[in-house]
């Protein structure tokens, strides 16, 4: 008699003539039924466990060393210019580690995505931490004189003005107010009744720069430099009010030598090196990425 089954010797009967040949099993039911399936299935779920559990332990454990602490301490006594108390210092823990808390929670929740103050915050300390990396470096006397010969005009003396002024402060009387008796005292300046200005009466030798910063940027220094010498003219307003003005000299601008301009030129190129190298290390940063962006029209 014909068997079509397997028999225990490993080798199949025969089969009778006409016999129909037995289907073949699935290669996925035979897969699963292999020991090594098993074994690789169980390493797989470990290392999804482990490494979820690992994750979770992570997130919910939160130390501060001593050096956390010190940089804490040393923080507050930067800040305020003496050490703090015990109390302070256990409230400042507090809070550092509400905010830790606070971070690891929010970054759980993907509250840093798609957020335009997070983005630029991070992109800008990365680029503070680029910049770090570019450690001045010392130009030789060579370079020094090569960029000097190079960049002449930006070492020159600028030009620079004395003046005494006359001051009216229009937060007292109003603005119009203020320039209408600045305006009426044009004709007698030197007995006309003015305010006290906050800052130096009389500028001795400044350039127009360094009268726009005391002044404030309003005008007020062109109007200044393009006055005539030994004659009140005005009123001009600056950031303060408004003034009658009296140049006592011009000093036009003039070429420094170098060694006069030594020390501006070595910072001038101590920049200029800096900002070449930080602008090559974004370049190389760019070259590894492959960047598709949409064609503007």
């Amino acid at each position: 008699m014909y068997r079509d089954a397997q028999t225990d010797h490993g080798w199949e009967a025969p089969l009778a003539p006409g016999h129909p040949a037995p289907a073949r099993q699935p290669l996925l039911r035979r897969l699963l039924r292999e020991p090594l399936t098993h074994f690789v299935a169980i390493g797989i779920g470990i290392f999804v466990i482990s490494h979820v559990i690992e994750e979770r332990q992570s997130r919910y454990n939160l130390t501060l060393t001593n050096a956390d602490v010190l940089r804490i301490a040393n923080s507050y006594a930067q800040q305020y210019g003496a050490q703090a108390t015990p109390e302070q210092m256990r409230t400042m823990i507090d809070n550092a580690v509400r905010e830790e808390i606070y971070l690891r929670e929010g970054l759980a929740l993907g509250l840093d995505r798609n957020d335009e103050i997070v983005r630029r915050r991070i992109a800008q300390k990365f680029d503070f931490l680029q910049q770090d990396q570019a450690a001045p470096r010392e130009p030789s006397e060579a370079q020094l004189r090569g960029w000097y010969g190079s960049h002449r005009d930006r070492f020159a003396a600028p030009a620079k003005v004395s003046f005494e002024q006359r001051y009216f402060a229009p937060d007292q009387r109003g603005d119009a107010a203020a320039r209408a008796l600045a305006t009426s005292a044009l004709a007698h300046p030197e007995t006309a009744p003015g305010d006290t200005f906050p800052g130096p009466p009389r500028i001795v030798s400044l350039a127009r720069d360094d009268v726009d910063r005391v002044f404030g940027g309003t005008g007020f220094a062109a109007n200044v430099f393009a006055a005539p010498t030994d004659r009140w003219t005005g009123p001009f307003r600056s950031g303060f009010g408004w003034h009658l003005v009296r140049v006592t000299e011009h000093s036009a601008a003039h070429p420094r030598s170098f060694d006069e301009a030594r020390a501006d030129v070595r910072s001038d190129w101590i920049e200029a090196d800096r900002k070449a190298r930080n602008d090559q290390a974004w370049q190389q940063l760019r070259a590894r990425y492959t960047v598709t962006v949409p064609q503007v029209r």
